[in-house]
């Protein structure tokens, strides 16, 4: 009878606040390691393995005649209008027939299909609640002079590629030419390297944790007192590990003695 309570009460037996604090304490120096080792592996990866790229953007603005503004009027609302007329340019330069323009313009330094990896466009509406008639040309090249000099020749092949498929109702013009970047748009050293950190703190965290809910030792002479109800009145402690060399497991030989 006494073997079942005994054997009860190791099973209902939980980790209270205290303990919790105490684990987390003991392996904080652990968590803060592997922090410090997850985000210097990152840092020296990102950093000096990882190929940086830089960003160059040119804006180009869609002016309309007046005679064309009132015919689309009348087929568009004024709220849509410009969208739809962007969104159309964006449609007609992201074409192999601008790539192609625009690699003859770079001397076939890139092909046409590489120029489609490096050079895209995007309609600045979509991360503005008013509608414009304003949209971007974002190129990415392997280093920041190189990003400018594409990005320039955008500029220069983009209007007389939509003159020779669009009437003279429209025109495309820049509203703000590139410059040359001044720091790298990928990889986000700093983001990486913190994200890393946080990482190995987490992971260490909770292998911290697990190795102690399935470690069947007795860490402190209260734990005992809990499990059997037998007061505890003197024990031998291991220095070397701050724990009382003590286990829960029937099997194994308890070595903290009474008096």
């Amino acid at each position: 009878m006494e073997n079942y309570n005994s054997s009860e009460k190791k099973e209902t037996y939980e980790i209270s606040l205290a303990e919790i604090f105490r684990i987390f304490k003991r392996g904080l120096w652990k968590m803060l390691l592997a922090a410090f080792v997850l985000g210097l592996v990152a840092f020296t990866y990102f950093n000096y393995f990882v190929p940086k790229t830089y960003t160059a953007r040119v804006k180009l603005y869609v002016e309309t005649s007046a005679s064309a503004k009132e015919n689309s009027y009348s087929a568009l609302s004024d709220y849509n209008y410009a969208t739809a007329l962007v969104n159309t340019y964006v449609e007609m330069l992201s074409t192999n027939n601008f790539y192609s323009k625009l690699s003859e313009n770079l001397d076939e330094k890139y092909t046409a299909k590489e120029l489609s990896k490096i050079v895209q466009f995007k309609n600045e509406s979509d991360d503005q609640q008013n509608q414009t008639e304003v949209f971007s040309s974002i190129v990415t090249a392997n280093s920041p002079t190189e990003a400018k000099v594409i990005a320039d020749s955008v500029a220069d092949t983009a209007p007389g590629v939509i003159a020779s498929l669009k009437n003279d109702d429209t025109e495309l013009k820049i509203v703000d030419s590139a410059t040359v970047p001044t720091e790298p748009s990928s990889p986000k050293v700093l983001r990486n390297t913190v994200l890393a950190a946080a990482a190995g703190f987490f992971l260490m965290l909770i292998y911290v944790f697990i190795r102690e809910l399935i470690d069947n030792k007795i860490k402190y002479s209260a734990e005992l007192t809990q499990i059997n109800d037998i007061p505890i009145l003197s024990a031998v402690p291991d220095f070397g590990s701050e724990r009382f060399l003590l286990s829960n497991n029937t099997e194994t030989d308890v070595t903290e003695s009474g008096v």
